[in-house]
């Protein structure tokens, strides 16, 4: 269902525009953007279990349909209803989901910084952890350079999140900062991405 939406609206498609309160109600309120525990599964592989998300690619088609929309029809959605639960939890949720989630973060902060700026302080805690996220020693060099993007992706993000007037207002936000700025390797990452 999102995949058939996100063309129309992604070409400009004034019928979609016009009905989108009826539709945005079909998608029952964003609810596809969050985890939903019986599309989880563990699959036993001999000595050692699997998690299995068979709805990763439905969150990840919802999000990529919520920053379409973001681009084609941003007054006719309201983005303080979004940013929380949805964004937040997508942003604290598998890569393939985080990824679009910075995006439209950084796409919210530049169009609506004051619906960003509201709930800022809930929004830290996960580019935190993303940022500070450590792969195992052993991974392989394609988990290295996944989470390298990933850490690039949230720095983006909070790059833009820092361009928002009265950013400073916010404590952790702050110390966020300052975190940064103290890691020599997230400052230059940081500093370069300010700097493109």
């Amino acid at each position: 269902m999102f995949l058939l939406f996100h063309l129309p609206v992604g070409l400009g498609c004034i019928f979609v525009q016009y009905h989108l309160y009826y539709i945005l109600i079909g998608f029952s309120d964003f609810k596809s953007c969050l985890p939903q525990q019986e599309l989880i599964r563990t699959v036993d592989l001999g000595p050692f279990k699997h998690i299995v998300d068979d709805g990763l690619e439905l969150r990840k088609a919802a999000f990529e349909c919520v920053d379409t929309l973001l681009d084609g029809c941003l007054d006719q959605v309201n983005p303080s209803s979004f940013i929380v639960p949805y964004l937040k939890s997508g942003l604290d949720d598998h890569y393939d989901v985080k990824m679009p989630c910075h995006l439209i973060l950084t796409k919210l902060a530049d169009k609506c910084p004051s619906a960003v700026l509201a709930v800022l302080d809930s929004l830290v805690e996960p580019l935190q952890k993303t940022i500070h996220f450590k792969p195992k020693l052993d991974a392989v060099k394609q988990e290295v350079d996944r989470n390298e993007d990933m850490i690039r992706s949230a720095l983006r993000a909070i790059t833009s999140l820092n361009r928002i007037s009265g950013g400073d207002c916010s404590l952790k936000f702050k110390n966020l900062m300052s975190e940064i700025s103290k890691s020599p390797t997230l400052w230059d990452k940081f500093y370069s991405i300010r700097n493109e």
